[in-house]
């Protein structure tokens, strides 16, 4: 049964407050990597939703586990966290300040944040060791690996993929962000990702491609995956810079902070569609 138009409108009310959250953060600490926060939001936001907070809150050991590889856009998971009562609105807004636990890239310092990530190509290898761990405990939890499309030109990536999909390790899913642009550039002009679904399917990896900006339709490709007997993936097509229009598609977003009219004129465009 299709959604209707209210639970879209109320899913594009949660997502633009969460951005709205991630701008200020950025906004007050002139921190950078707003365009690869602003378009991972809605693959947080669905896998955190599929999975027993009580079970991290507690630090049992058959929690789900999350690894945001994409360490960059630290400023997107601590938003989710605070979202979900893990984290306070006070030390939320130390983020990137001197003294502040909350780093520019993910922090395992921080609470219920699983490992430190940043390092470009660690996340899915640390993921992947978690996963064969928790089998080898008898344990039927999940991993969760967020990676950026630039970051598969890691070759740790592929290395992990493979000896993943050689052990059919079916509690592992990982969720690519594929928004297109690299630091600087598109990622096509290092190296092409046109095919990159056949890629990991030939790594027997079960993959999907959905509208990572649909948090709905990431939610129930997460659940066909736990049928999978062998690894999970979802391609996620996104946008760098997702939910601001002069931020879309703009790689300057991906090193430098708002200034004070563009940090009003993105809260205006966020606030309004809240209000609509």
């Amino acid at each position: 049964m299709g959604r209707s138009s209210i639970d879209s409108r109320k899913e594009t009310q949660k997502t633009d407050l969460l951005r709205k959250r991630v701008l200020d953060i950025i906004y007050q600490s002139k921190a950078s990597h707003i365009g690869s926060s602003f378009s991972v939001i809605e693959i947080l936001s669905a896998v955190y939703r599929g999975i027993d907070i009580k079970k991290i809150k507690d630090k049992r050991d058959d929690r789900d586990r999350v690894i945001l590889s994409k360490g960059h856009s630290a400023a997107a998971l601590y938003v989710i966290l605070n979202h979900l009562g893990l984290l306070s609105d006070e030390e939320l807004m130390t983020y990137y300040k001197n003294g502040s636990i909350l780093s520019g890239h993910a922090s395992h310092f921080v609470p219920y944040v699983e490992h430190s990530t940043g390092a470009l190509g660690h996340g899915l290898s640390v993921a992947v060791g978690i996963g064969i761990g928790l089998k080898s405990k008898g344990l039927d939890s999940r991993v969760y690996v967020i990676v950026g499309d630039g970051e598969l030109h890691e070759g740790s990536n592929w290395e992990a993929l493979l000896l993943a999909g050689h052990l059919k390790l079916d509690n592992l899913c990982v969720l690519v962000d594929m928004n297109g642009l690299g630091g600087t550039k598109d990622i096509n002009s290092y190296c092409s990702f046109n095919s990159l679904k056949d890629k990991l399917e030939s790594f027997c990896f079960k993959t999907f491609e959905v509208d990572g900006h649909d948090e709905e339709q990431i939610c129930q490709t997460i659940q066909r995956l736990k049928e999978s007997e062998t690894p999970g993936a979802i391609i996620c097509h996104t946008i760098k810079g997702k939910g601001v229009s002069f931020m879309e598609n703009n790689n300057v977003w991906h090193y430098r902070p708002p200034n004070d009219e563009e940090y009003k004129k993105a809260s205006i465009e966020l606030s309004k569609r809240r209000q609509t």
